[in-house]
């Protein structure tokens, strides 16, 4: 009788440690965000916990825009094969939205490739018009508007949310307009800027799309992402002057590319990002005095770029391990943010593996 107790008493507690375990609550799923290199144009997937897929541009058409040695390869459709390799890597197999920022060739010109190529259920836009009429200024939406219809399409205006499970995203520029109330429930929306009262605006941006761009605000949780395509200075002014409409953010996608068309110090001030991404291309965007000026305020821990910019120099680009692509015959490499729901995140680097863990900061981050 006394021998068999041992037996009897662990399988007792054995029992106990199994139930703890199974009653664990499941982990949540992360929001998973990729920054594609097409070339300094854009192409921004999001991947919500809840599994539903949210494409911000399309990169350019064809291989527009890439170096000589490759401009003219037959067949080759250089950015779209970029987002479908990617698509597949993170299983989506629909575009449950895609946002088109504006219709220049760089934003919107694989929009009828990939509604070709993917089932797409949302077309998210400023409005099925362009103000660049000329002839080769308009062909990308003219491509996109013989496919626009073919998905449910929605015209954005500030304010408007786009329903994400699990996320909450907010248009806050659209058509030329941007929000004119504070952003609700954000740290630092509506608080005076006093950079204001020193600062200058500039000679309306000679290309008139950027004016009508797109910019939203991703929200999971405490984590922030504002990018706003190719908006002005002129209106980055306009939602942080005279108070600061957007707050603070957790990641600033750069405007334009980082041209110094955009990049209003006031603006990048009022929101005091911790991480910045740079959509620019070797020898698009990046110059260094948009570089410095993400760099100025308070706060940035990091500064990543999709590539390496020949204007930069040594001194205004980042690190090594924080470029994507460092030349125009070795890229096509993006970069993977892996946001959880405390708001703390991972960034990495696909062309070498290189990782870096982001704790969350609560509501103040």
């Amino acid at each position: 009788m006394h021998s068999k107790m041992p037996l009897l008493l662990a399988t007792f507690l054995l029992v106990p440690c199994s139930l703890v375990r199974a009653q664990q609550p499941p982990q949540k799923k992360a929001l998973d965000i990729y920054f594609l290199d097409t070339e300094g144009g854009q192409a921004t997937l999001f991947v919500s916990p809840s599994g539903q897929s949210m494409l911000v541009d399309t990169g350019f058409p064809g291989n527009q825009g890439a170096p000589p040695a490759e401009a003219n390869l037959p067949g080759v459709t250089r950015d779209a094969d970029r987002i479908m390799a990617v698509l597949k890597l993170a299983n989506v197999s629909v575009l449950d939205y895609v946002v088109i920022s504006h219709y220049h060739a760089d934003h919107a010109g694989n929009a009828a490739e990939l509604s070709r190529r993917i089932p797409i259920r949302h077309f998210i836009d400023h409005g099925p018009y362009t103000v660049e009429l000329q002839p080769g200024c308009n062909d990308a939406f003219l491509s996109y508007l013989a496919i626009r219809e073919h998905a449910h399409a929605i015209t954005a205006k500030p304010g408007d949310r786009i329903p994400i499970e699990g996320l909450d995203v907010q248009v806050v520029s659209s058509a030329g307009d941007v929000i004119k109330e504070p952003m609700a429930g954000t740290p630092g929306a509506g608080a005076p800027n006093p950079l204001c009262r020193d600062a200058k605006l500039k000679d309306q941006d000679p290309t008139p799309e950027n004016f009508e761009s797109v910019g939203i605000v991703v929200r999971y949780g405490n984590f922030r992402l504002v990018d706003l395509g190719d908006l002005t200075w002129n209106q980055e002014h306009a939602l942080a002057c005279p108070n600061n409409l957007i707050g603070a953010v957790t990641v600033f996608h750069t405007t334009r590319h980082g041209d110094p068309h955009s990049g209003a110090p006031q603006f990048m001030y009022a929101i005091h990002p911790r991480v910045a991404v740079m959509n620019n291309g070797e020898r698009k965007g990046g110059s260094p005095e948009y570089w410095q000026t993400v760099h100025d305020p308070p706060g940035l821990e990091d500064f990543w770029q999709i590539h390496r910019s020949a204007a930069g120099g040594a001194d205004h680009n980042s690190q090594e391990q924080f470029l994507a692509n460092l030349n125009e015959t070795d890229h096509g490499y993006y970069l993977k943010m892996s946001v959880r729901a405390d708001g703390s995140f991972t960034m990495t680097n696909a062309r070498n593996g290189f990782s870096k863990e982001y704790k969350a900061r609560g509501k103040t981050q």
